[in-house]
């Protein structure tokens, strides 16, 4: 073996273990980045905008730090000051010992108890409480909540600096991002076109996941809201965040929703509500979904509905809520190494 030779593993094995450390030292703090670097990805056009007004690099990253604070963290409080106040509603209804005090979750209780009873005595299976085992799930989501919370305060100050980490990250991506992506893919051993595509793919992944699948079911979820908040409906917001939530799932979306609220008022009289609710629900609240998610995401993500919705699920249960952007970017660049890696082997036949 040549001194040169030898170098090289030398050095190979010092770069190694000198990137292994730096691994131990970002370890802690790999969630605020990797989140920093969703919501430079999701934010990017907002950026690529204001750099057109501000030609300041650091002042141009600084206001698109603040936008994207005041569009992200706001909204977010007032829903969960929402859901809680709608959570609090819904346990009051299910506490209620019939369908007299009205709404749709009452009533939906009183016939799922009449089915159940129906169940039992034709089947001869054992009697289900429905109504305590759901009131036992909501003061269980409620304790959780609570325990969330304190975990929050206690907490603070882990909190903060997460906070401020992702802030900074956010900050210095919107600055100096480019420049940082064009260093990172000169290591990468592969073609200049193929580095294109696969930074191509991972972008238009995550900008597609927010805009065609979350923007969307934004949308459609605010469109349930507020059609069960027009027709009285209980817990409007909830229901909406229910339907925003389904809309992911393929084929079925945000019929698992409105469809049975609907059924439920047309069965207890309510027919010019039931009738209603089926038309927005076809007539508008699905066709969102058929007609929004398809111009949108035609140009990005071009995985089957099944393999999106399992890396939605594959990816919440490996990084949490970040799994949702995480998952999508997974699957769709190993596509895209599998299509590239068909597209050698044929070319290397053709040989």
């Amino acid at each position: 073996m040549d001194r040169k030779t030898t170098s090289k593993m030398v050095l190979a094995a010092l770069t190694a273990a000198a990137l292994y450390a730096c691994f131990l030292l970002f370890r802690p703090y790999v969630t605020p980045v990797l989140f920093a670097s969703v919501v430079a990805i999701v934010f990017y056009p907002l950026h690529k905008y204001m750099r057109r007004a501000v030609h300041n690099k650091t002042m141009c990253a600084l206001l698109s730090t603040l936008i994207t604070v005041l569009l992200t963290v706001v909204p977010l409080l007032f829903l969960l000051l929402a859901i809680s106040n709608e959570l609090t509603g819904l346990y009051q209804s299910l506490a209620a010992k019939s369908a007299g005090a009205g709404g749709m979750v009452p009533y939906l209780m009183q016939g799922s108890e009449r089915l159940g009873l129906w169940v039992t005595q034709h089947f001869s299976l054992p009697a289900i409480d429905l109504r305590s085992v759901l009131l036992s799930r909501l003061e269980n989501l409620s304790s959780s909540l609570l325990h969330f919370s304190a975990s929050l305060l206690s907490n603070t100050f882990a909190l903060t600096v997460d906070v401020l980490i992702a802030l900074i990250v956010l900050f210095f991506l919107f600055r100096d991002g480019d420049r940082f992506v064009s260093k990172l893919m000169e290591f990468v051993p592969m073609d200049s076109d193929r580095i294109a595509e696969l930074q191509l793919r991972v972008t238009s992944t995550v900008s597609t996941n927010f805009y065609g699948n979350f923007v969307v079911g934004a949308l459609q979820g605010t469109l349930a809201g507020i059609s069960f908040w027009a027709l009285g409906i209980d817990s409007p917001v909830l229901w909406g965040i229910a339907t925003a939530v389904v809309s992911l799932i393929p084929f079925v979306g945000t019929a698992i929703v409105w469809a049975p609220a609907a059924i439920v008022l047309l069965l207890t009289g309510h027919i010019w509500k039931g009738v209603i609710l089926l038309g927005l629900g076809m007539a508008v609240i699905g066709t969102i979904d058929n007609v929004l998610r398809p111009l949108i995401v035609h140009k990005g993500v071009r995985l089957h509905p099944i393999f999106l919705f399992f890396s939605f699920l594959g990816g919440v249960r490996l990084f949490g809520v970040l799994g949702l952007f995480v998952g999508p970017v997974i699957v769709s660049v190993a596509a895209a190494l599998l299509e590239m890696f068909r597209q050698d082997i044929v070319a290397g036949t053709r040989n």
